[in-house]
């Protein structure tokens, strides 16, 4: 077991932890339960990872993917209620934009071979399955959008308000560009897979700079 390795499953246990703690600070806010989605999936995403390397099992890498797409739901979740909601959403609306095509993506990713085929544990190359680039539109659509959500809020936002998004924006570029760049660019565009363990630690700095910008607020 290698040094990286050790490193993912004691993180992926801090966020295990760092999850249930925010969401039982206020378990029906639903900035406390959007948190602990993607944090929850940051967990899978940086355990899967580490396990991954141990284990040598395909499932344990077509969960990683699904922990990033759970990432994706929770950030765009957190993107419609933090700091402060400016629109309802039906329950309806819920269920049809965003759960039903994550819970399809999450069961079709782990449970079929549509997505990954096999891998080359030698080489650490993936033989993806036909619907690859979609996990990527659907993966950055979601993250972009949640982006666009904090444009819109920051323009109006005011007072202690703009102060967090602006402290978020600056975990967002980071994260999402180191991220973006370990584990969709270097393995899509240039058919580099062994730097993919560094990514999960990217999402550790985001999630652990928004719990300290949540815990500032008290919300």
């Amino acid at each position: 077991m290698e040094i990286q390795n050790y490193i993912l499953v004691f993180f992926s246990i801090l966020l295990f932890a760092l999850s249930f703690y925010v969401l039982f600070r206020n378990i029906k806010n639903p900035i406390h339960i959007s948190f602990f989605v993607m944090t929850m999936g940051a967990a899978v995403w940086v355990a899967s990872n580490a396990l991954d390397y141990i284990l040598f099992s395909i499932f344990l890498t077509r969960l990683t993917y699904a922990g990033a797409v759970l990432i994706a739901v929770g950030f765009f979740y957190f993107s419609l209620y933090f700091p402060f909601q400016k629109f309802s959403i039906s329950k309806m609306h819920h269920f049809l934009i965003i759960l039903l095509p994550a819970i399809l993506i999450v069961i079709l990713f782990t449970a079929t071979n549509i997505f990954i085929r096999d891998i080359n544990w030698d080489t650490l190359q993936i033989t993806y399955g036909s619907v690859f680039h979609i996990f990527n539109i659907v993966f950055l659509i979601y993250w972009f959008w949640g982006i666009y959500n904090f444009v819109k809020k920051y323009r109006t936002a005011d007072g202690i308000h703009r102060w967090q998004l602006k402290n978020i924006f600056w975990a967002i570029i980071f994260s999402l560009i180191a991220g973006i760049t370990t584990n969709l660019i270097l393995p899509w565009v240039f058919g580099i897979w062994t730097l993919g363990w560094i990514g999960p630690m990217f999402s550790i700095f985001f999630l652990g700079f928004a719990s300290y910008i949540l815990f500032k607020r008290n919300i």
